[in-house]
């Protein structure tokens, strides 16, 4: 790949990382500002964030990838 590919992806990488990393703030504000009714509510807000972190962790992978 040649180094503007390379700075392109690492770009849109890093704006995606922002993005999901916005979410997951989102959704903890969310959680802390409107209890939920149910636990199950609540359990499926937790699990959320957490598949969110999972795909920030990923894109942060492939940024380190990228060099």
């Amino acid at each position: 790949m040649s180094t503007d590919t390379i700075q392109s992806l690492r770009i849109f990488l890093t704006q995606q990382l922002r993005d999901v990393e916005e979410d997951i703030e989102t959704i903890g504000r969310y959680i802390s500002c409107n209890p939920s009714e149910t636990t199950g509510e609540l359990l499926k807000l937790r699990e959320l964030q957490r598949k969110y972190r999972e795909i920030a962790a990923s894109i942060k992978n492939e940024i380190v990838k990228l060099g």
